[in-house]
Protein backbone atom coordinates (compact mmCIF):
# COMPACT_ATOMS: atom_id res chain seq x y z
CA UNK A 1 0.00 0.00 0.00
CA UNK A 2 1.06 3.62 -0.38
CA UNK A 3 2.07 5.84 2.55
CA UNK A 4 -1.29 7.51 3.09
CA UNK A 5 -3.21 4.24 2.95
CA UNK A 6 -0.86 2.68 5.49
CA UNK A 7 -1.73 5.43 7.96
CA UNK A 8 -5.48 5.01 7.42
CA UNK A 9 -5.35 1.23 7.78
CA UNK A 10 -3.15 1.46 10.86
CA UNK A 11 -5.50 3.96 12.50
CA UNK A 12 -8.47 1.63 11.98
CA UNK A 13 -6.50 -1.36 13.26
CA UNK A 14 -5.44 0.57 16.35
CA UNK A 15 -9.09 1.44 16.95
CA UNK A 16 -10.04 -2.25 16.79
CA UNK A 17 -7.29 -3.03 19.31
CA UNK A 18 -8.43 -0.17 21.60
CA UNK A 19 -5.03 1.48 21.17
CA UNK A 20 -3.87 5.05 20.61
CA UNK A 21 -4.56 6.23 17.05
CA UNK A 22 -1.86 8.83 17.54
CA UNK A 23 0.50 5.95 16.74
CA UNK A 24 -0.79 5.49 13.18
CA UNK A 25 2.19 7.47 11.91
CA UNK A 26 4.54 4.60 12.86
CA UNK A 27 3.01 2.55 10.07
CA UNK A 28 5.07 4.45 7.50
CA UNK A 29 8.46 4.09 9.18
CA UNK A 30 9.59 1.19 6.94
CA UNK A 31 9.48 3.40 3.84
CA UNK A 32 12.69 5.08 5.00
CA UNK A 33 14.65 2.29 3.34
CA UNK A 34 13.84 3.67 -0.12
CA UNK A 35 17.17 5.44 0.30
CA UNK A 36 19.72 4.22 -0.61
CA UNK A 37 18.07 2.17 -3.38
CA UNK A 38 19.89 -1.07 -2.51
CA UNK A 39 18.23 -1.03 0.93
CA UNK A 40 14.70 -0.78 -0.49
CA UNK A 41 12.36 -3.32 1.17
CA UNK A 42 15.26 -5.37 2.54
CA UNK A 43 16.27 -3.19 5.48
CA UNK A 44 13.46 -1.43 7.33
CA UNK A 45 10.89 -3.93 6.04
CA UNK A 46 12.42 -6.96 7.74
CA UNK A 47 11.12 -8.15 11.09
CA UNK A 48 14.56 -8.50 12.69
CA UNK A 49 15.22 -4.75 12.37
CA UNK A 50 11.82 -3.56 13.61
CA UNK A 51 12.75 -3.18 17.32
CA UNK A 52 15.68 -0.82 16.67
CA UNK A 53 13.70 1.23 14.18
CA UNK A 54 10.76 1.48 16.55
CA UNK A 55 12.98 2.63 19.42
CA UNK A 56 14.47 5.39 17.26
CA UNK A 57 11.09 6.45 15.87
CA UNK A 58 9.61 6.75 19.36
CA UNK A 59 12.58 8.85 20.45
CA UNK A 60 12.28 11.17 17.44
CA UNK A 61 8.49 11.52 17.55
CA UNK A 62 8.50 12.09 21.27
CA UNK A 63 10.71 15.16 21.22
CA UNK A 64 9.42 18.70 21.59
CA UNK A 65 10.69 19.72 18.16
CA UNK A 66 8.24 17.31 16.50
CA UNK A 67 5.38 18.54 18.69
CA UNK A 68 6.25 22.09 17.61
CA UNK A 69 6.70 21.00 13.97
CA UNK A 70 10.10 22.73 14.11
CA UNK A 71 11.92 20.57 11.58
CA UNK A 72 15.20 22.57 11.35
CA UNK A 73 15.53 22.29 15.13
CA UNK A 74 14.71 18.58 14.90
CA UNK A 75 17.51 18.03 12.40
CA UNK A 76 19.96 19.88 14.62
CA UNK A 77 18.91 17.86 17.67
CA UNK A 78 19.29 14.54 15.88
CA UNK A 79 22.68 15.50 14.45
CA UNK A 80 23.91 15.48 18.04
CA UNK A 81 22.42 12.02 18.64
CA UNK A 82 24.09 10.70 15.48
CA UNK A 83 27.47 12.17 16.41
CA UNK A 84 27.29 10.47 19.81
CA UNK A 85 26.50 7.15 18.17
CA UNK A 86 29.34 7.54 15.68
CA UNK A 87 31.80 8.22 18.49
CA UNK A 88 30.54 5.10 20.24
CA UNK A 89 30.95 3.15 17.02
CA UNK A 90 34.54 4.32 16.63
CA UNK A 91 35.34 3.10 20.14
CA UNK A 92 34.01 -0.40 19.35
CA UNK A 93 36.61 -1.43 16.80
CA UNK A 94 37.26 -4.76 18.51
CA UNK A 95 33.63 -5.57 19.29
CA UNK A 96 31.56 -8.12 17.40
CA UNK A 97 29.51 -7.57 14.27
CA UNK A 98 26.14 -7.66 16.08
CA UNK A 99 27.00 -4.78 18.43
CA UNK A 100 28.31 -2.63 15.59
CA UNK A 101 25.36 -3.46 13.37
CA UNK A 102 22.96 -2.40 16.12
CA UNK A 103 24.52 1.07 16.28
CA UNK A 104 24.75 1.38 12.49
CA UNK A 105 21.02 0.62 12.30
CA UNK A 106 20.26 3.36 14.80
CA UNK A 107 22.42 5.92 12.96
CA UNK A 108 20.65 5.10 9.70
CA UNK A 109 17.22 5.22 11.34
CA UNK A 110 17.81 8.59 13.01
CA UNK A 111 18.98 10.21 9.79
CA UNK A 112 16.27 8.83 7.53
CA UNK A 113 13.34 9.23 9.93
CA UNK A 114 14.19 12.89 10.47
CA UNK A 115 14.48 13.44 6.71
CA UNK A 116 11.01 12.00 6.11
CA UNK A 117 9.21 13.26 9.23
CA UNK A 118 7.57 16.30 7.55
CA UNK A 119 6.04 13.99 4.92
CA UNK A 120 4.99 11.45 7.54
CA UNK A 121 3.16 14.17 9.44
CA UNK A 122 1.38 15.38 6.30
CA UNK A 123 0.06 11.84 5.70
CA UNK A 124 -1.10 11.60 9.32
CA UNK A 125 -2.90 14.93 8.97
CA UNK A 126 -4.56 13.77 5.74
CA UNK A 127 -5.83 10.59 7.44
CA UNK A 128 -7.83 12.62 9.98
CA UNK A 129 -10.59 13.43 7.51
CA UNK A 130 -10.95 9.82 6.33
CA UNK A 131 -10.83 8.17 9.75
CA UNK A 132 -12.70 10.97 11.49
CA UNK A 133 -10.45 11.28 14.52
CA UNK A 134 -8.23 14.30 15.22
CA UNK A 135 -6.18 12.25 17.69
CA UNK A 136 -4.22 10.86 14.74
CA UNK A 137 -2.35 14.19 14.73
CA UNK A 138 -1.27 13.78 18.36
CA UNK A 139 1.73 11.50 17.95
CA UNK A 140 1.87 8.92 20.71
CA UNK A 141 4.83 7.19 22.34
CA UNK A 142 2.73 4.31 23.64
CA UNK A 143 4.93 1.35 22.77
CA UNK A 144 2.22 -1.25 22.16
CA UNK A 145 0.29 1.11 19.89
CA UNK A 146 3.45 2.03 18.00
CA UNK A 147 4.46 -1.63 17.61
CA UNK A 148 1.09 -2.73 16.20
CA UNK A 149 1.15 0.21 13.82
CA UNK A 150 4.70 -0.46 12.65
CA UNK A 151 4.10 -4.18 12.07
CA UNK A 152 0.94 -3.39 10.12
CA UNK A 153 3.15 -1.94 7.38
CA UNK A 154 4.70 -5.24 6.34
CA UNK A 155 1.35 -7.00 6.76
CA UNK A 156 -0.48 -4.60 4.44
CA UNK A 157 2.45 -4.27 2.05
CA UNK A 158 1.84 -7.83 0.86
CA UNK A 159 -0.96 -6.50 -1.37
CA UNK A 160 1.49 -4.34 -3.24
CA UNK A 161 4.75 -6.24 -3.72
CA UNK A 162 6.71 -9.23 -2.43
CA UNK A 163 8.52 -8.57 0.87
CA UNK A 164 11.41 -10.58 2.33
CA UNK A 165 10.18 -10.12 5.88
CA UNK A 166 12.25 -12.86 7.53
CA UNK A 167 15.70 -11.94 6.30
CA UNK A 168 18.41 -12.94 7.15
CA UNK A 169 16.97 -16.29 8.36
CA UNK A 170 14.91 -16.80 5.20
CA UNK A 171 15.14 -15.01 1.86
CA UNK A 172 11.74 -16.25 0.65
CA UNK A 173 9.22 -13.58 -0.29
CA UNK A 174 5.76 -13.14 1.21
CA UNK A 175 2.87 -11.66 -0.77
CA UNK A 176 -0.78 -11.98 -1.71
CA UNK A 177 0.12 -14.31 -4.57
CA UNK A 178 -3.35 -15.71 -5.32
CA UNK A 179 -4.83 -12.22 -5.35
CA UNK A 180 -2.33 -11.12 -8.00
CA UNK A 181 -3.16 -14.16 -10.14
CA UNK A 182 -6.84 -13.21 -10.18
CA UNK A 183 -6.57 -9.53 -11.08
CA UNK A 184 -5.22 -7.57 -14.01
CA UNK A 185 -2.03 -6.81 -12.14
CA UNK A 186 -0.59 -4.21 -14.52
CA UNK A 187 -3.89 -2.31 -14.60
CA UNK A 188 -3.99 -2.50 -10.81
CA UNK A 189 -0.47 -1.07 -10.46
CA UNK A 190 -1.03 1.67 -13.01
CA UNK A 191 -4.46 2.85 -11.82
CA UNK A 192 -4.99 1.92 -8.16
CA UNK A 193 -2.69 4.60 -6.75
CA UNK A 194 -4.09 7.47 -8.76
CA UNK A 195 -5.67 9.99 -6.33
CA UNK A 196 -9.28 9.34 -7.31
CA UNK A 197 -8.90 5.55 -7.01
CA UNK A 198 -6.82 5.37 -3.84
CA UNK A 199 -8.92 7.96 -2.00
CA UNK A 200 -12.09 6.00 -2.83
CA UNK A 201 -10.46 2.80 -1.57
CA UNK A 202 -9.32 4.43 1.67
CA UNK A 203 -12.79 5.74 2.42
CA UNK A 204 -14.48 2.44 1.56
CA UNK A 205 -12.15 0.35 3.74
CA UNK A 206 -12.22 2.83 6.61
CA UNK A 207 -16.03 2.69 6.63
CA UNK A 208 -16.20 -1.12 6.49
CA UNK A 209 -17.82 -2.95 9.42
CA UNK A 210 -14.88 -5.38 9.39
CA UNK A 211 -13.15 -3.16 11.97
CA UNK A 212 -15.99 -3.54 14.49
CA UNK A 213 -14.02 -5.97 16.60
CA UNK A 214 -12.34 -6.00 19.99
CA UNK A 215 -8.89 -7.42 19.36
CA UNK A 216 -6.08 -8.14 21.80
CA UNK A 217 -3.02 -6.16 20.66
CA UNK A 218 -0.53 -8.79 21.86
CA UNK A 219 -2.36 -11.47 19.91
CA UNK A 220 -2.68 -9.12 16.92
CA UNK A 221 1.10 -8.84 16.77
CA UNK A 222 1.33 -12.62 16.63
CA UNK A 223 -1.45 -12.90 14.06
CA UNK A 224 0.14 -10.42 11.66
CA UNK A 225 3.51 -12.18 11.81
CA UNK A 226 1.81 -15.54 11.24
CA UNK A 227 -0.11 -14.24 8.23
CA UNK A 228 3.04 -12.72 6.74
CA UNK A 229 4.76 -16.08 7.24
CA UNK A 230 1.87 -17.96 5.64
CA UNK A 231 2.21 -15.72 2.58
CA UNK A 232 5.68 -17.06 1.79
CA UNK A 233 6.56 -18.79 -1.47
CA UNK A 234 8.36 -21.14 -1.27
CA UNK A 235 6.99 -21.96 2.15
CA UNK A 236 8.83 -20.17 4.94
CA UNK A 237 9.89 -22.74 7.56
CA UNK A 238 7.64 -22.76 10.61
CA UNK A 239 10.60 -22.45 12.96
CA UNK A 240 11.68 -19.20 11.26
CA UNK A 241 8.25 -17.63 11.69
CA UNK A 242 7.98 -18.93 15.26
CA UNK A 243 11.38 -17.49 16.16
CA UNK A 244 10.38 -14.16 14.65
CA UNK A 245 7.31 -14.11 16.89
CA UNK A 246 9.34 -15.08 19.96
CA UNK A 247 12.00 -12.43 19.32
CA UNK A 248 9.49 -9.65 18.83
CA UNK A 249 7.45 -10.71 21.86
CA UNK A 250 10.63 -10.71 23.94
CA UNK A 251 11.40 -7.19 22.74
CA UNK A 252 7.88 -6.15 23.80
CA UNK A 253 8.35 -7.86 27.18
CA UNK A 254 5.37 -10.13 26.49
CA UNK A 255 6.09 -13.39 28.28
CA UNK A 256 2.66 -15.04 28.33
CA UNK A 257 1.58 -17.37 25.52
CA UNK A 258 -0.80 -15.58 23.17
CA UNK A 259 -3.79 -17.33 21.65
CA UNK A 260 -4.54 -15.54 18.40
CA UNK A 261 -7.56 -17.46 17.06
CA UNK A 262 -9.86 -14.43 17.00
CA UNK A 263 -7.16 -12.16 15.62
CA UNK A 264 -6.32 -14.62 12.84
CA UNK A 265 -10.01 -14.90 11.98
CA UNK A 266 -10.11 -11.10 11.82
CA UNK A 267 -7.09 -11.08 9.48
CA UNK A 268 -8.83 -13.47 7.08
CA UNK A 269 -12.01 -11.39 7.16
CA UNK A 270 -10.08 -8.17 6.59
CA UNK A 271 -8.09 -9.70 3.74
CA UNK A 272 -11.31 -10.87 2.10
CA UNK A 273 -12.72 -7.35 2.43
CA UNK A 274 -9.65 -5.79 0.82
CA UNK A 275 -9.57 -8.46 -1.89
CA UNK A 276 -13.22 -7.95 -2.80
CA UNK A 277 -12.85 -4.17 -2.89
CA UNK A 278 -9.89 -4.21 -5.24
CA UNK A 279 -11.04 -7.13 -7.39
CA UNK A 280 -14.30 -5.32 -8.11
CA UNK A 281 -12.32 -2.87 -10.23
CA UNK A 282 -9.33 -4.90 -11.40
CA UNK A 283 -10.58 -8.45 -11.87
CA UNK A 284 -8.78 -10.25 -14.66
CA UNK A 285 -10.82 -10.47 -17.85
CA UNK A 286 -12.08 -13.93 -18.77
CA UNK A 287 -10.40 -14.68 -22.10
CA UNK A 288 -11.72 -18.22 -22.30
CA UNK A 289 -13.22 -19.01 -25.71
CA UNK A 290 -15.65 -21.78 -26.57
CA UNK A 291 -14.64 -24.20 -29.33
Amino acid sequence: MDWGTHVVLAAKLLESCDLDKGSAIYSVIPVIDKEPPHFHRVYAHILANQPEFLDVAMDVFGCQEVKDRDFPALRKRVEGEVQDLRRKLESMQSDGYDARHHIENKIYAYKRIVEETPIFIRHADAAVDIVGDKNIRNISRHKMSAAVSLLSHIYFDLWNNPVQVFLPESSYCSAQWEFWMNIDYMKFRSEFYKPQSINAFRREIAASPVWNKKLAPEAMIKAMIIRVGEGGKPNIPYEVVDQGIRDFMRYMDINEYQRADEELAFCHELENTVRESISRHYKKADNTTTR
